[in-house]
């Protein structure tokens, strides 16, 4: 290899080495500019991820803002207590008072016909492992009692409910903008895992409203599980 070659090469993997250094403290310094960097390398590198929140309530705010905005929200989650809290009180309200605003939520069919497998029972080991409240049916009492809180929500018009017997792999939220998905992980709670944003037109959106829409066709009515 020529000098001028390895000169080139050096002068490459040295401006390669200090953009990641810039980004990594500006990253440190800065949520803003967090944000800022993953949009920009995002779509520089053709990737759709628009922002990586580290916990729920890190994303919030994000996703309040997110539902404002929407003409539609799509959410598949394991218990839907957040259901009952601020974040979804805005978009509970719309279903019944927003013209065409469609608001559709999947939860997990805690009682599956004989035969399917029980992925609530399935979820609710992993995390009796690390929380001892839980084993005992706990968690298929929470989502029942979060399923017959929404049903008073059903009648407006805009918002439906329905169960699904599938792997609780994680919490999607769909808006005609963006996708978020967290990840369940084995030992922890769904709010201490990372909530990842997508941008419309790329992928994983698609695939995220792909998976919705299948599940929402094969899943059980409101009437027919509570």
């Amino acid at each position: 290899m020529s000098e001028a070659a390895k000169l080139f090469i050096e002068t490459i993997l040295a401006e390669l080495v200090a953009g990641v250094l810039l980004i990594l403290m500006t990253g440190l310094l800065s949520k803003r500019a967090r944000w800022v960097l993953t949009g920009v390398l995002g779509r520089l590198l053709d990737i759709d991820v628009d922002y990586v929140f580290r916990r729920k309530e890190d994303a919030d705010s994000d996703i309040r803002e997110e539902i404002s905005r929407a003409s539609f929200l799509y959410l598949l989650t394991g218990r839907g207590s957040e259901l009952q809290r601020e974040t979804f009180a805005d978009a509970l309200s719309a279903s019944s008072k927003k013209v065409n605003f469609k608001f559709r939520v999947l939860l997990p069919e805690t009682n599956p016909t004989k035969g399917q497998p029980n992925w609530t029972e399935e979820r609710e080991a992993e995390v009796a492992a690390f929380d001892p409240a839980f084993g005992k049916g706990i968690l298929r009492d929470q989502i029942d009692t979060n399923a017959k809180f929404l049903s008073r929500y059903i009648t407006a018009g805009g918002f439906e409910l329905r169960r699904f017997n599938y792997p609780h792999i994680g919490r999607i939220l769909i808006t005609d903008r963006a996708a978020y998905f967290t990840p369940y992980r084995q030992y922890a709670h769904g709010r201490n895992s990372p909530v990842i944003k997508y941008r419309r037109g790329g992928e994983m959106y698609d695939f995220f409203l792909r998976l919705f829409d299948q599940l929402w066709g094969a899943g059980f009515e409101k009437g027919n599980s509570i």
